[in-house]
């Protein structure tokens, strides 16, 4: 398969910058783009070859101060170990790595920058050289916003994976004959991203992540067609924490007091959103320890330390995070929040006129519990670290009633471990997963990523796996279901039959090992997702 020649640019966000001086060695060789405000130059370009088999991203490397919770960062030697195919996955092995999990070595801000608000661009060559040409149309436009629970993450990668659009693009082109524009972007994280004490809010926006992610979205809107790109065919797609974020999105597009000015995409893909649906923290206590763990006496000082204690007091604050907390999450301000997105897509409250395709993995919970947690009094302690927004008859009754101590399979678990996984990943995830597929269901779309053991951000090694790993048949469905979705509205099977829309029948699509396995029923727990809403 013949991957399309590819010049990725780096745009910043902030309206007054430098642009580096370009060399002489690329001066005359390179695009360069005219923004208005500066001026920009390709990074790199691969020639138009037919041997090449990767793209490399060519992306500035910075990223927003970040931090990752330590019982998360014990996971990942699970992840890795049970990404590999090779590796036969069994649920003890599973368990047993991560209680043996270490912290990862190395620095994770070692590349970071308050300054940190870039998008990068992957633009076919020969869609740019057509934007140069009045009458050319331009190009469907994918924005691709990153997960990691709010506090880690960048529009580069998530740990190997790389996100960039070789393999998704090559099916555009072998199948449909088309390109798109590619775009990634970063967002501030943690507590610059997600503060929302009354200190804070008294001389500033609540959830500025999220404004962030809007602000990239006007830009692509202000910018897109000098790359080729269309702004009115323009596709944004998340996962995780990012996957919500897309969902906050299509909910404030669709509200009648915080609606963006302009139309800022037309289809929207969310894969696995992380979206907890009580309150993980209190506003004000987090910022009380973020200026404890910084050293300032209140806003003032804190703005006048220096970058580097407060990218240290980030990460701290983030590195102790309870277990299965991420802490942080968005606030309602009825502009970019309005609560809970299944109490939101549940009522109705978004921009119906947009085109969805939905997604989860089967084992969303795989790495969201305590294996410390033995006893229901342990239990109940969890509970109470991991969604200290249930009060006491809430957890008496999700204890008793809606995830009892049964272990004989017939409720999804089987042990106490697998009892927390469930609860994490059905609260967090799987039924919101299930409430935008609902809430669109008569021209939406859905599919479930059954890969074993389809762990949580597992499917992303398939969503931008490079044509070096095309032989996969689940990367081959997956990224062509992606691929024409941006540029038709509708997601195909191989062959060209089309999925079948969600409807009532809750019909999905499972990409498998063996590839995609249309009209799949969705088994969400829907008595226990509603319980989660009627909370929320």
């Amino acid at each position: 398969m013949r991957v399309p020649t590819l010049l990725p640019l780096l745009a910043a966000l902030a309206q007054k910058v430098t642009a580096a001086p370009a060399s002489k060695d690329n001066a005359t060789c390179l695009p360069v783009v005219d923004l208005g405000y500066e001026l920009h130059r390709a990074l790199w370009h691969n020639p138009d070859t037919d041997n090449r088999t990767a793209v490399q991203t060519g992306a500035q490397t910075a990223i927003c101060p970040q931090g990752q919770p330590v019982w998360q960062a014990k996971t990942m030697a699970a992840i890795g170990k049970y990404s590999n195919p090779a590796n036969n996955f069994t649920l003890e092995g599973w368990v047993e790595t991560i209680e043996g999990g270490m912290v990862p070595p190395g620095n994770i801000n070692q590349n970071a920058t308050e300054d940190c608000l870039l998008l990068d661009v992957h633009v076919p060559r020969k869609v740019l050289k057509a934007a140069r040409r009045q009458d050319k149309e331009g190009v469907p436009v994918l924005v691709f916003i990153h997960g990691g629970g709010g506090v880690f993450g960048s529009k580069d990668g998530s740990g190997p994976t790389r996100f960039e659009p070789s393999g998704i693009l090559a099916h555009a082109q072998s199948t449909f004959d088309q390109d798109f524009v590619f775009v990634t972007l970063n967002y501030r994280l943690g507590a610059l991203g997600w503060l929302n004490s009354a200190s804070i809010l008294a001389d500033g926006d609540a959830n500025v992540a999220l404004l962030d992610q809007r602000f990239a979205l006007q830009w692509v809107q202000d910018n897109i067609h000098l790359f080729g790109g269309s702004k009115d065919h323009v596709t944004v797609m998340g996962e995780s924490g990012g996957g919500s974020s897309v969902l906050h999105h299509l909910i404030a597009a669709g509200a009648d007091g915080g609606k963006p000015a302009k139309k800022l995409f037309q289809q929207a893909i969310s894969q696995s959103p992380a979206d907890v649906p009580v309150a993980t923290g209190n506003p004000e206590e987090l910022y009380d320890e973020f200026l404890s763990i910084l050293k300032a006496d209140d806003l003032d000082a804190a703005r006048s330390m220096s970058s580097a204690a407060v990218i240290a007091a980030n990460a701290a604050q983030v590195a102790a995070f309870p277990h299965t907390n991420y802490v942080h999450r968005p606030m309602v301000d009825s502009d970019t929040s309005f609560g809970p997105v299944i109490k939101s897509l549940g009522q109705g409250r978004f921009d119906k006129s947009v085109k969805v395709m939905a997604a989860h993995n089967i084992f969303e919970g795989g790495f969201f519990f305590d294996p410390q947690v033995k006893t229901d009094g342990d239990f109940d302690g969890w509970l109470k670290r991991s969604f200290p927004g249930l009060d006491g008859g809430q957890r008496e009754e999700l204890m008793e009633s809606v995830y009892p101590a049964v272990y004989d399979g017939s409720l999804g678990y089987v042990d106490m471990n697998t009892r927390q996984m469930s609860v994490w990943g059905e609260s967090s995830i799987d039924c919101a997963f299930n409430a935008i597929a609902k809430a669109s269901k008569d021209k939406g779309y859905a599919y479930e990523f059954g890969v074993s053991p389809g762990f949580h951000i597992q499917d992303l090694s398939f969503t931008f796996g490079t044509t070096a790993t095309a032989a996969r048949p689940s990367q081959k469905s997956l990224q062509l279901a992606i691929a024409s979705f941006v540029l038709k509205g509708v997601p195909v099977l191989e062959g060209g039959k089309e999925f079948p829309v969600f409807g009532d029948e809750g019909l999905l699509v499972n990409i498998t090992a063996a590839g995609a396995v249309p009209s799949v029923p969705n088994n969400i727990n829907q008595t226990r997702c509603e319980w989660w809403t009627s909370i929320a």
